[in-house]
């Protein structure tokens, strides 16, 4: 069960920092805020080095892998009906 509340925690927390990378307005943020208070509730619950470690290293990797493909979406070009 902690397993998943780490990929959890960690999904949520790449999906905003992905879009706090990928938006340029001022609401950018709010989802950097996010991510933020995301790792502080994160690094209160669980109190193990390893989990901790586990939790940027899987957010870091989850972050790429949204980031890339939001910039392949853009580039496809694909435009509403």
């Amino acid at each position: 069960m902690r397993f998943l509340w780490l990929f959890l925690y960690s999904l949520v927390c790449a999906v905003l920092l992905a879009c706090f990378s990928n938006i340029h307005d001022f609401t950018k943020y709010i989802f950097s805020l996010g991510a933020l208070y995301l790792g502080m509730r994160f690094f209160r619950r669980f109190e193990g080095l390893g989990f901790r470690i586990w939790f940027i290293v899987i957010a870091v990797i989850l972050y790429f892998i949204f980031s890339l493909i939001y910039a392949l979406y853009t580039q496809m070009g694909i435009t509403a009906p």
